[in-house]
């Protein structure tokens, strides 16, 4: 994305850098300004999707990704999920914040390529890619004729 999450939180927070993902160019181009002078130099910048993006090895006190789950297919998001293992620090935590579906497994978006999962899918994708929940609540000031959206924060299982 173009730095919302890092510039209203973990930015504000101390976190020293922050790596943006985003897979258009256009909009991780303006992420620099979106951050303005203060937060801009703090960040890496990569053009790529996350089924593509290789977290560094222990690189990672968190990683943070949100709404962006449902472009990915299950066999991505497992992989990625254990590529951020792998670049999380001891003590590092992997944060999901997504829409669900509560009446199905699934719901597909054929105008939109995406899906939504419910909440346990999602847990059990996360556990194939070797996380477990250390967190995991509501977000509650939405609309309640939107999907239900879980923050979910994950750790390696030991």
């Amino acid at each position: 994305g173009i730095g919302r999450v890092s510039k209203g939180l973990l930015l504000p927070l101390g976190i020293t850098q922050c790596d943006l993902v985003e897979p258009s160019p256009r909009l991780i181009a303006s992420a620099p300004d979106y951050l303005g002078d203060e937060y801009s130099s703090k960040c890496r910048y990569f053009c790529t999707g996350l089924q593509d993006f290789e977290p560094k090895a222990q690189s990672y006190d968190i990683i943070w990704f949100q709404w962006v789950i449902g472009y990915l297919t299950d066999d991505d998001l497992v992989s990625f999920l254990k590529r951020c293992v792998v670049g999380l620090r001891e003590g590092g935590v992997v944060v999901i914040k997504d829409n669900t579906c509560e009446s199905e497994a699934f719901i597909v978006d054929r105008d939109d390529a995406s899906s939504t999962r419910s909440c346990p899918y999602i847990l059990a994708i996360a556990e194939l890619a070797g996380l477990r929940v250390v967190y995991q609540r509501i977000q509650e000031d939405f609309p309640q004729s939107i999907f239900p959206v879980p923050i979910i924060a994950l750790e390696p299982k030991v």
